[in-house]
């Protein structure tokens, strides 16, 4: 394994890993809108025709556009045009609020993992360590109800006897850096990431530790719904110790130690600690010498931590919140040794419960999604495919692309990424809005600008894993271990910049502005994204489309905050920002005009940086599909569905964006989101472009969106 996947995989494991959805895919409040024309009797039938077979397509083709219903006006409603017979197709389903091109892929991609999975787990004559095997025999393990409820907590019982073994503080103290070196974090967690204040450099990590409800304000607020979740809390606590044989009473009481030393670590993290100390106002988050722990954050056992952790010569630790960090050392230093030594224990079965007996994970998820949540437990298969993903995506991955997207499919994708970032480059040495100090920095991130396409070149290893058959919890221990052991030998060495921070079998797109990259994983480039069959008409108006507006994400507001080496900075002057505006005036107008429901309208200055990006992203991907051509005349020919290749690429940008929303959440989202309704956006970016026109020529000052050249932003 290359410190690279080490480091990544470690991350995943030992810290909240939320992935940031790709922000593009709004979905459309359903309609039915149609406009009847006057044609002849033939053309008529044809288009009914056409538009049957239409319907049964189930995916992008370059003879049969999908969902679309052309006897509606694109001067009218491009988006409907594209997209009606797809919205009656797909309802919203009533666990969602909406339903896109985006959660279509989701469910594509969620399948074929699932299908692999449980291929691999029929397979028993696999190599060890091998994805196949390692996801087979989890998988097995896992689902092996019998086996998990013989084996119980027997895997953990060496911890158990070191909690019950300590007769003093100092004991205690040692107990919690065993315990938080093996990776069960009872207080806090420690992982390798790259250095905030030099990105350039791994570094050692502490963070905030988890708590059993998850959210720091309930434990102190005494609204109702607070109180409601406390006492939830305090009876799960309490059940779970009287399954381990503890009497009620004495049950009660450590569900009560429980709460009251979490809601001084939840406090600690809100830095509302009760203790008056003022050591503790100077500190911020930041590198540490690790010479200085002692004195900064007594109470803890920091040489044996890094000892245990294959790191004794650990010289600098880089600390998210020194304030919780005292509290923690507070926490270890004036507690009853019983009552630490009742939450240590906690803490292993908390770690255990969503894995061990099938008693233990019932209850789990039932006081999390059914008490806390208010919902349905989630399915045992679903609860188990989350934990692989967390923790074994890399061999997901790795069986992911074997079968699903092949080298051929990447060097596809890198040839229209190729073409999109040399018409970049092009503009941006002719934007007119932009002064050339800012120009010059513009070229310099494109210069230094990374790509994540697809997957790796080098796949991270598991060498030395064991995953049998034997029980989850022992599975999920080993794992554990793998990703602690010597992680912290990696601190101070040079980070890479290559790193994998989403899985490739993710289903997400977006511009990483501190590392200044564009992650489009092969879990994302499914149709309608990107469809290595058809003709790049398709490709370049979905995929390019997309990878074109994150791009222009790098040089834009946002991307103007941090320069090139990923150092936070604006970048641009005050003239480049006001230029910027009056450029982007007539798309501002428009989106202020622009009515989603009866008296509301979209805010055009709060929609801006993505309305931007779209425009931009449409301007660069349709320029870079009109240069791979080497025959610019065979964009007007009319194909076998009667559609020219200019009008196929506006066709695949709408469909990459088609989607369907329950109306309560059509007001909800467009006040919460800087992003435009999907409908929205497609009925207003292409009306901008010259090109829209001269494909779409029936489209004319009478139509409803037509805007007149005046009207037209040129801001790209």
């Amino acid at each position: 394994m290359t410190s690279l996947q080490g480091y990544y995989i470690m991350n995943m494991t030992n810290k909240v890993f939320h992935t940031i959805r790709t922000l593009f895919f709004i979905p459309e409040k359903k309609k039915t809108r149609m406009f009847q024309r006057a044609h002849s009797f033939l053309i008529l039938i044809l288009s009914a025709v056409l538009l049957i077979s239409m319907v049964q397509a189930d995916s992008v083709s370059p003879t049969v556009p999908t969902g679309m219903n052309v006897s509606v006006d694109p001067g009218n409603d491009f988006f409907t045009y594209v997209n009606d017979y797809w919205i009656k197709d797909h309802p919203v389903p009533s666990k969602n609020n909406f339903y896109s091109a985006f959660e279509e892929v989701e469910e594509k991609v969620d399948t074929r993992v699932r299908d692999l999975v449980e291929e691999a787990a029929t397979d028993y004559s696999t190599e060890n360590g091998t994805p196949r095997q390692l996801l087979g025999s989890f998988y097995r393990a896992a689902l092996n109800d019998e086996a998990n409820e013989e084996t119980g907590l027997i895997p953990l019982q060496n911890k158990f006897a070191q909690i019950n073994e300590a007769k003093n503080r100092t004991e205690v103290r040692n107990v919690s850096s065993n315990l938080t070196a093996a990776g069960l974090d009872p207080f806090f967690v420690m992982y390798i990431d790259e250095n905030p204040e030099k990105r350039d450099e791994l570094i050692a990590t502490l963070e905030t530790g988890d708590f059993t409800l998850r959210f720091a304000p309930f434990y102190v607020l005494q609204i109702d719904e607070a109180i409601r979740v406390q006492n939830l809390m305090k009876e799960y606590i309490a059940s779970t110790f009287e399954e381990q044989g503890m009497d009620a009473a004495d049950a009660l009481n450590a569900a009560e130690t429980v709460f009251r030393i979490e809601t001084r670590l939840a406090r600690g993290e809100m830095n509302m600690s009760t203790v008056a100390d003022n050591s503790s106002e100077n500190l911020k988050s930041g590198t540490y010498q690790t010479e200085d722990l002692d004195n900064l954050f007594p109470g803890i056992n920091w040489e044996l931590l890094f000892a245990h952790s294959g790191s004794p010569d650990l010289a600098s630790v880089y600390i998210m919140n020194p304030q919780y960090l005292q509290e923690v050392g507070r926490i270890l230093s004036s507690e009853p040794i019983d009552d630490l030594k009742i939450y240590l224990t906690w803490r292993i079965l908390q770690f255990a419960a969503p894995y061990a007996s099938p008693e233990m994970q019932e209850r789990y998820y039932r006081f999390y999604d059914v008490d806390l949540s208010e919902g349905e437990i989630t399915p045992q298969k679903d609860r188990i495919f989350d934990v692989m993903n967390l923790y074994l995506g890399n061999p997901i991955a790795h069986l992911y692309v074997d079968n699903y997207f092949s080298a051929d499919d990447k060097e596809k994708v890198e040839a229209i990424i190729a073409n999109i970032r040399e018409v970049m480059r092009e503009r941006v040495n002719n934007l007119s809005w932009m002064s050339d100090s800012t120009r010059s920095t513009a070229l310099e991130k494109m210069d230094l600008l990374k790509e994540q396409a697809g997957y790796p070149e080098i796949w991270g290893e598991y060498k030395n894993l064991t995953i049998t058959d034997r029980s989850y919890l022992t599975n999920m221990l080993a794992l554990t271990e793998f990703f602690t052991n010597g992680s912290l030998q990696l601190s101070g060495e040079p980070s890479d910049p290559d790193v994998w921070y989403v899985s490739p079998h993710g289903v997400e797109a977006h511009y990483d502005l501190i590392h200044n990259r564009i992650i489009t994983p092969a879990g994302f480039l499914n149709t309608p994204f990107f469809d290595p069959e058809v003709d790049d008409a398709w490709n370049y108006g979905s995929f390019g489309w997309i990878y074109g507006h994150e791009l222009i994400h790098m040089i834009d507001i946002g991307g103007q905050q941090y320069r090139p080496d990923g150092k936070r900075e604006n970048w641009w002057t005050d003239a480049d920002a006001n230029n910027y505006f009056h450029a982007a005036w007539p798309l501002i107008v428009q989106i202020n005009s622009t009515e989603i429901l009866p008296n509301y309208t979209l805010n055009g200055t709060k929609t801006l940086i993505e309305a931007s990006a779209d425009l931009g992203g449409m301007t660069l991907a349709y320029e870079a599909f009109v240069k791979s051509r080497e025959d610019p005349e065979t964009l007007d020919l009319p194909g076998d569905d009667g559609f020219t290749d200019r009008q196929k690429f506006f066709i695949a940008f709408a469909q990459a964006m088609r989607g369907n929303i329950t109306d309560e959440n059509l007001r909800n989202v467009t006040e919460t989101d800087e992003h435009p309704w999907n409908k929205f956006r497609v009925n207003t970016i292409p009306y901008h472009l010259d090109a829209f026109y001269t494909a779409f020529p029936e489209i004319n000052p009478e139509d409803a969106l037509y805007l007149n050249e005046s009207e037209r932003a040129r801001l790209w």
